[in-house]
């Protein structure tokens, strides 16, 4: 027997076991898994990161459970709703990555649960150890009861950004970063060239704090049962320790986890039966029948070629792929889906790969309508991708806009010379054979190509904007220049048509259609996930993303995820 062929053995060996016992798990949990009991409490645990899409690795799904998306918690509360046979939610909410609009949309979600005569309960260990518990105390707030754990605190403490700069990095190493913009208000590009907020900068995202601390405010004052002007003193006065939380009423109660799920799982004389989201999710998911809407979900920054993961620092995540999602409005236009909903959550990146992707949207939405869903974020690139939608719903916390752009390059070469003592021989066979290199200035005529460059892709921006929100140039400009709104901001300025959820995009996706409301409809998501052993057989561009990176790092340069881009603005 040749060596090969006792691999092959090998391998043959390791996929019976594997298949085996994969069917054996599968044979022995699949009744139970589509069986939910007439008396069922769901169970419900809110952690870590909220992606809109599952992973694509095949090792998280052989060896770990899969992370729970925003869309298996909509499916699983939009379930429970309308199934008489869940009586209750229960939610553990610990600490979870999520923007403010995600966490809106899941308290309306188990809102919904409650107006629909469940009984809804919230358990915290903590609302932040020594650490901001806005956003898991605003969650919290959704339920009809709250309780904290005794040694638990609320950290209400107001809401608060803070940005990085390198600048006075970039100094002590001898690198002069040079970052043409068009907008004040594009403030991307100030990573690198100031050490502080500008006075643009400031006044925006000033802006941005008061109007999502508006609507934390009503949030929490409609779950609490205050005023919004009570709610807002006590967000002044936080944070509060756990016993000064139940006596200002921010909570109902402070008990351990035993006691809370003793006291969640008794209803009258009838004990009620756990089933976790999980189990639930595989026994049932809602809109998985009926006419055809498609979902195409576009996460992470926006550059050309496939859907990945960058390992970048500072600029790294998820990866829009302008081929993969071109590919999959190439697929909705074939699939005989009645409409489309463009779930968007991303700070943009390449114009180019914006283009090509809007451009396939456009396409599709000549033969069906298509309403944009817009996640936590989507600015810039990805703003510039819903360009032509029939129409766009934004949550009111999400961060949306940005029209403008900038590019700019390092000027490494003192950097070189005089910290390392790295010298580099030039020799260029034109004007410009210098221009992308990171060891040299730009020349005066250079900055003129670059700003060149930079008035035709924000022209491009205007141009298309105007066309699709109805707008003059000059009104887009007015607000453009690179500003960042909310939705509620970017609706008041007719950016967006819309405030609402993903189902709000659905509701509005079926009339667009021409269909009822209660039709029965089946969300086909895009782009189709790989086959399980495809997964594993194809080499992962991550680490492609990694070796071009560290190639570009030992050239001397920094690369940023595109010239429509938008850096994040942490609120918490």
């Amino acid at each position: 027997m040749t060596a090969r062929t006792k691999a092959l053995t090998a391998v043959g060996c390791v996929v019976l076991v594997l298949g085996g016992g994969v069917l054996a798990i599968f044979l022995g949990t699949r009744y139970a898994t589509r069986h939910v009991p007439g008396n069922t409490l769901l169970t419900v645990e809110i952690s870590g990161p909220i992606p809109e899409a599952a992973t694509d690795s095949p090792f998280g799904e052989l060896f770990a459970l899969r992370t729970l998306t925003r869309q298996d918690y909509r499916d699983a509360l939009v379930q429970a709703a309308s199934d008489s046979k869940v009586r209750g939610v229960r939610v553990k909410i610990q600490e979870f990555t999520a923007g403010f609009a995600t966490i809106e949309e899941l308290r309306e979600l188990l809102a919904k649960v409650g107006r629909a005569g469940k009984a809804t309960s919230a358990y915290l260990e903590t609302a932040g150890e020594f650490a901001p518990g806005n956003a898991q105390y605003l969650l919290a707030t959704s339920c009809k009861r709250v309780v904290l754990n005794p040694m638990g605190d609320v950290n209400l403490i107001g809401l608060s950004a803070r940005t990085p700069f390198i600048r006075g990095t970039l100094d002590k190493l001898g690198i002069a970063p040079e970052f043409p913009g068009i907008g004040d208000y594009k403030s991307a590009r100030f990573f690198y060239t100031e050490k502080d907020f500008t006075p643009a900068a400031r006044e925006m995202t000033t802006w941005l704090l008061g109007s999502v601390t508006k609507q934390v405010v009503a949030g929490i004052a409609a779950g609490r049962g205050m005023t919004a002007v009570q709610a807002e003193m006590l967000m002044r006065r936080g944070p509060f320790l756990g016993p000064a939380a139940l006596k200002e009423k921010l909570v109902d109660e402070l008990a351990d986890w035993e006691t809370f799920v003793e006291s969640c799982n008794a209803h009258g004389s009838q004990e009620l039966q756990e089933v976790s989201i999980r189990r639930y999710l595989k026994a049932d998911r809602p809109d998985r029948s009926g006419t055809p809407i498609a979902v195409v979900v576009a996460e992470g920054e926006i550059l050309r070629g496939e859907n990945g993961y960058s390992p970048m620092p500072l600029f790294g995540g998820d990866v829009m792929g302008s081929e993969t999602i071109a590919r999959a409005w190439r697929e909705v236009r074939d699939s005989g889906a009645k409409a489309a909903i463009f779930r968007i959550n991303s700070p943009g990146g390449s114009a180019v790969a914006s283009e090509i992707i809007r451009t396939e949207m456009l396409k599709t939405a000549a033969r069906i309508p298509v309403v944009v869903s817009m996640g936590d974020v989507a600015a810039s690139g990805g703003y510039w991708i819903t360009c032509g939608a029939r129409k766009i719903v934004a949550d009111p916390g999400t961060i949306t806009a940005s029209i403008g752009v900038f590019s700019g390059h390092l000027d490494m070469t003192r950097f070189w010379e005089d910290k390392i003592g790295v010298t580099w021989g030039r020799i260029d066979t034109a004007p410009n054979g210098s221009m992308y290199s990171s060891v040299d200035p730009w020349t005066p005529e250079q900055r003129k190509t670059v700003q060149a460059f930079l008035d035709r892709i924000y022209d491009s921006f205007l141009e298309r904007v105007a066309s699709s929100r109805k707008l003059t140039r000059g009104q887009v400009d007015d607000i453009g220049r690179g500003r960042v709104f909310t939705g509620e901001q970017a609706k008041e300025r007719r950016l967006v048509d819309e405030l609402g959820t993903f189902d709000d995009a659905l509701a509005a996706a079926k009339e667009l259609a021409g269909l009822k409301p209660e039709v029965a409809v089946e969300l086909v998501f895009y782009p189709t996930s790989r086959p399980f052993f495809q997964k594993i057989m194809e080499r992962d561009d991550a680490e492609a993303r990694w070796g071009a990176m560290v190639k570009e790092a030992l050239a001397g340069k920094i690369v940023t995820p595109g010239p429509v881009w938008m850096p994040p603005i942490k609120i918490e």
